[in-house]
């Protein structure tokens, strides 16, 4: 279930999502079709709450975007074009910065437990720009 209303993102003078209105109900299959440019990665990452809109509300199996998030980050997942690493920082701190705002417990612990099962605990230090 998700719900906005006039939800709005905004960056500098740039309206990247303009007063987006939507009811889409349990079970109900949408998709989100448009040229570059449209704000449809902006839209998805505002629902999964990890850019902030600019005004209007919206709501995620319940639970409101900017005051509940982080019951929507533990129930949603996205995987958008763009890759969510940073280039510049090491896979360990990729993942120690992914699950510190996922709230993982034992943030070293299953970092290094996944690094090793991915067969990169020796390249844990590299850069994520050098994977592919």
């Amino acid at each position: 279930m998700i719900k906005t209303e006039n939800l709005t993102k905004k960056f500098d003078d740039i309206v990247a999502v303009d007063r987006l209105s939507l009811d889409i109900a349990e079970g109900e299959v949408f998709g989100f079709l448009g040229p570059n440019g449209a704000g449809k990665t902006t839209t998805v990452r505002m629902l999964a709450c990890l850019i902030a809109p600019t005004k209007g509300s919206a709501a995620v199996l319940g639970y409101r975007v900017g005051q509940d998030d982080q019951e929507i980050r533990r129930n949603v997942g996205i995987l958008t074009e763009t890759p969510g690493m940073y280039d510049r920082l090491s896979a360990w701190k990729n993942l120690t910065i992914y699950a510190r705002l996922y709230e993982v417990a034992d943030v070293e612990g299953q970092v290094e437990k996944y690094l090793r099962m991915l067969g990169l605990w020796e390249r844990r230090h590299d850069p994520a720009g050098t994977f592919s």
